[in-house]
């Protein structure tokens, strides 16, 4: 049983951020949720579209306190590469 998604994440004071987590990472937990019935006891949410997949990709979401991780891995691959050269074109005169 998945719940809807009804509310802004980032404004709704029922999602709620970890201080060492993602700037982007949000939660929200279902207390009241039966877990041996197969209920979901807690959402993840992530305002950048990338959320955690697996176990350790949310432990990375949850250390990387300053940016998202996938975002900033994505960064130093665009600057390890080199930049494209500029074409230049021959004026006729």
């Amino acid at each position: 049983m998945a719940a809807v998604l009804k509310e802004d994440p980032g404004k709704s004071p029922n999602w709620r951020y970890h201080k060492n987590a993602c700037p982007y990472y949000r939660e929200r937990w279902f207390p009241e949720n039966n877990l041996a019935a197969g209920e979901p006891i807690y959402q993840v949410f992530c305002m950048q579209n990338t959320p955690p997949v697996t176990s350790e990709e949310q432990e990375k979401c949850l250390s990387s306190r300053v940016a998202c991780w996938r975002l900033s891995a994505r960064g130093a691959e665009d600057q390890s590469q080199p930049a494209p050269k500029a074409k230049t074109r021959a004026r006729s005169s």
